[in-house]
């Protein structure tokens, strides 16, 4: 079933959109199965995510990380991920070629504090529509495009995602993908 993406004219607040939690958890990490989630929306076209960590003191090779492919044939594939300093990591691959680095339009933006369950710390992202577009796609209401989330930890092949991936499958490998599908909000 595909994960329900809100369609807004105005910018929504992320805290009121559904989350994606990751509860798919693939081999042993130092960091344990940790609470995280993804929440997005469509605003103007452009993709509003946010990556959310409940860590009080998250170590610095604790990463937040979310793959998303936007062509209809999900050839181009972009990997960001993110520790708790703001060290952002962003590639583009094409189907069959080695990622290369991209550059975001727009800065991560950092958040943290504490709510019921707990301390968390987390970022906020825009993916503007020209990128979209560039990677094949457009984001309107029926629109469908595929994507993860992931916690991560640098120099670990162990990882959590929001969709299954197959036995043996790194993060971010096209074969972990589940769909996402805009709806009008």
């Amino acid at each position: 079933m595909a994960f329900p993406v809100s369609f807004s004219k105005t910018p929504l607040v992320l805290d009121a959109v559904s989350a994606l939690k990751i509860t798919h958890f693939y081999g042993h990490s130092v960091l344990d199965e940790v609470y995280s989630y993804l929440r997005v929306f469509v605003h103007r076209g452009a993709l509003v995510f946010s990556l959310t960590s409940f860590e009080q003191h998250p170590p610095e090779i604790s990463r937040i990380g979310a793959a998303f492919s936007f062509d209809p044939k999900g050839e181009q594939l972009l990997f960001l991920s993110i520790n708790p300093a703001g060290q952002l990591t962003a590639t583009l691959s094409a189907d069959g070629t080695a990622p290369k680095p991209v550059i975001l339009q727009t800065a991560p933006t950092p958040f943290g504090g504490s709510d019921e369950q707990g301390f968390y710390w987390g970022f906020r992202f825009q993916l503007d529509a020209a990128l979209i577009s560039q990677l094949g796609g457009q984001l309107v209401p029926g629109s469908v495009f595929l994507g993860n989330a992931y916690k991560l930890a640098d120099g670990e092949t162990a990882y959590g995602a929001a969709f299954p991936a197959p036995p043996g499958a790194p993060a971010g490998d096209r074969r972990g993908l589940g769909e996402f599908v805009v709806v009008p909000y």
